[in-house]
C-alpha cells in the first residue's frame, strides 16, 4: 500500500491533460483554503500503509479438513462444519466469515455404532428448532452410506437419530445437500460413489436428487439421477469420474446445481453448475464452466466441494470451498477459502475466484461493502460494470472488462457517485486481463473538495489494488488513473467502495 506522503502531486510519466491539471490544482488549493463554516482547514487523503480490517487474505489458516459447510445461524454467527476426524467431525465458529476459532469435536462416532470411519461431507440444516447433521460414513460392510444426527444447539453435541444409516439405497452414497424449497417442499441430493458404480465401463461419480419427508426423516420416492459427467473439463482424472459434492442454490426461480468434478486430490478438482425450472431437473451444464477452477494456475490447486452462506447483513453471496494446502503436492490435506459470488444480469451464477491476493472482507461485520448505492461512469459514459459486483478471473471472463481509452493528456477518469453523502475509507480497485501494467499511477477526488496524493503503482504491483484511508463523507468518487508512456488504454473490471461498519450502525443503515 502506498505510504503517508506530503500533499502534493508527483510528476508522471505522461503530460497532464486540462482535466487531470484542474484536479492537481484543485487538490493544491484545498490544501490551503477553507471551506465555509469550516474552524479547520481542509487536507488531503492519505493512503495508509495497512489496511486495518478492510481487507483478508484468503487463507483463513485451517488445513488437514476437507468438504467445508458454514451454517450462518439467526444469533449465533456462523458455524463451519468439514471433513476433520477420523471418527467424526469438528465443528468453528466466527462472526465474520473470515475469524474463525473453536475447532471443537460436534459429532463423536459412538460406541457399536453403524459406521466405522471415512466420516465426510457433514452439512447441517436448521429446521423448526433443532440442526439436522447429514454426513457421510461407511458402514459395517465397508459401504458408503449417509447418515443423520440431530442437536439442540449448532455446535452439537450431535446424536444419530438411528443407529443405522438413514439414507441407504442400497449403493454407496455420499455427499448429502438437503434444500428446503420456497413452498416448503424438501429435497435431498446426494452422489452415487463411483467405488460401486461402473457406468459404460468406466467408474462414475453421479448426482441424485429425491423428494424429502417433510420432518427430513425418510425419503419420499425414487431417486433421480440428475448429473453425469459428460463434459470435457469433468474428465481430466482419467476412467474413473466423478459429479460430487452437489449444493443446490436458487435464485428467480431457477434451480442452480453446484458440483465438484474430478479427482479431490488432484489440482484439476473444480467447480460447474447446472441449472433447470425444476428441483429434481432436468439440468443443463453451463456452457462457461467450469465455475472455480485453479486451471494452470501453480499457487493454487484443487478448488472444490463447497458451500454457499451470505454475508454478516446478507447483501454478499460467498462460496466456502477448500483447495490444497501445498499446491505443489496436492493431497487430502486441504484448506478453507472464501471467495464471493453471485449472479449476472442474465442469470449466470459466478464466483469471483480463487482470489490468493487481498481482497475486501464479507460485507457487515468490520466493513460494509456499499457499492451498489453508487452509480458509475468512466470518461463521461455509464460504467454499469464497474460496480456490478463481478469482476474477472479467467480469460473466459474478458467481456466482463471495460476498456476505457485514455484521454487528457494520458489520463482516465471514472466517476462514482450516489444519492447521499456516505462514510468512505477503503477502495479496490481490480483491473482486466492485463493487470495493472499499463497504470502508473491512481488518485481520487471527493466532491470536488478534497483530493489524494498520488498512488504509483509500481510496475510489480499485484490485483487488486487496495487503497484505505482515514474516513471520509463523499458522493462523488473520482479516480484518475494516469498511463504509462506508450499506453493509451486500460482495462477495468471492477471498484470496490468500503465504509466502515460502525457508520452504518450509527447511521442506522
Amino acid at each position: 500500500m502506498g505510504l503517508k506522503m506530503k500533499i502534493g502531486w508527483k510528476r508522471p510519466a505522461v503530460a497532464l491533460g486540462a482535466a487531470a491539471v484542474c484536479i492537481l490544482l484543485a487538490g493544491m488549493l484545498l490544501v490551503i483554503l477553507r471551506e465555509k463554516g469550516k474552524t479547520e482547514m481542509e487536507t488531503g487523503i492519505y493512503f495508509k500503509k495497512e489496511t486495518g480490517n478492510a481487507f483478508f487474505t484468503n487463507d483463513l489458516g485451517i488445513t488437514d479438513i476437507g468438504d467445508p459447510f458454514v451454517l450462518k445461524t439467526e444469533t449465533d454467527g456462523y458455524y463451519m462444519y468439514c471433513t476433520s476426524a477420523p471418527n467424526g467431525f469438528y465443528c468453528w465458529k466466527s462472526e465474520d466469515l473470515v475469524n474463525w476459532s473453536g475447532k471443537e469435536m460436534c459429532y463423536v462416532r459412538q460406541p457399536d455404532s453403524w459406521c466405522v470411519d471415512c466420516f465426510w461431507a457433514p452439512e447441517v440444516v436448521f429446521y423448526e428448532g433443532k440442526y439436522y447433521m447429514f454426513y457421510t460414513a461407511k458402514n459395517q460392510q465397508d459401504s458408503l452410506r449417509i447418515g443423520l444426527a440431530v442437536s439442540e444447539k449448532p455446535g452439537g453435541p450431535f446424536l444419530d437419530v438411528k443407529n443405522e444409516p438413514l439414507f441407504d439405497f442400497g449403493y454407496a452414497a455420499i455427499d448429502a445437500n438437503v434444500l428446503i424449497d420456497a413452498d416448503g417442499k424438501k429435497y435431498l441430493y446426494y452422489s452415487r460413489d463411483c467405488s460401486e458404480n461402473v457406468v459404460d465401463g468406466l467408474k462414475k461419480s453421479e448426482i441424485y436428487g429425491v423428494p424429502l419427508s417433510d420432518d427430513l426423516l425418510s425419503v419420499q420416492g425414487e431417486a433421480v439421477k440428475l448429473l453425469t459427467p459428460q463434459q470435457k473439463w469433468e474428465k481430466e482424472s482419467g476412467d474413473t469420474q466423478w459429479n460430487e459434492g452437489p449444493e443446490m442454490i436458487t435464485h428467480e426461480g431457477k434451480y442452480y446445481l453446484t458440483y465438484s468434478a474430478n479427482f479431490f486430490a488432484s489440482p484439476s478438482y473444480s467447480l460447474g453448475y447446472a441449472v433447470s425450472d425444476s428441483p429434481l431437473g432436468p439440468f443443463v451444464k453451463a456452457e462457461e464452466n467450469p465455475l472455480l477452477t485453479s486451471g494452470i494456475r501453480k499457487d493454487v490447486s484443487g478448488t472444490g466441494h463447497h458451500s454457499f452462506t451470505m454475508s454478516p447483513d446478507g447483501t454478499q453471496l460467498w462460496a466456502v470451498y477448500h483447495s490444497h494446502t501445498n499446491p505443489q503436492a496436492p493431497s487430502g490435506n486441504r484448506k478453507v477459502n472464501i471467495d464471493r459470488a453471485g449472479f449476472t444480469a442474465d442469470g449466470k451464477l459466478y464466483i469471483n475466484g480463487p482470489v490468493t491476493t487481498m481482497q475486501p472482507v464479507p460485507s457487515g461485520a468490520a466493513a460494509v461493502n456499499i457499492t451498489n448505492r453508487f452509480t458509475a461512469m468512466a470518461n463521461g459514459e455509464k460504467a454499469d460494470l464497474l460496480v456490478d459486483g463481478f469482476f474477472s478471473i479467467y480469460k473466459k471472463h474478458a467481456d466482463m472488462d471495460m476498456k476505457l481509452e485514455a484521454e487528457n493528456g494520458g489520463t482516465v477518469k471514472v466517476t462514482l457517485e450516489a444519492d447521499e453523502e456516505l462514510p468512505v475509507y477503503a477502495a479496490a480497485i481490480y483491473p482486466g486481463q492485463g493487470g495493472m501494467k499499463d497504470i502508473y499511477s491512481v488518485s481520487l477526488c471527493v466532491d470536488d473538495r478534497i483530493c489524494s496524493e498520488e498512488y504509483i503503482v509500481g510496475e510489480e504491483a499485484v490485483s487488486p489494488l487496495l487503497l484505505s484511508f482515514e474516513p471520509v463523507q463523499a458522493e462523488k468518487i473520482d479516480f484518475v488513473f494516469t498511463m504509462r508512456e506508450g499506453t493509451d488504454s486500460l482495462k477495468l473490471s471492477e471498484i470496490t467502495i468500503l465504509q466502515p461498519a460502525e457508520s452504518q450502525n450509527r447511521l442506522g443503515k
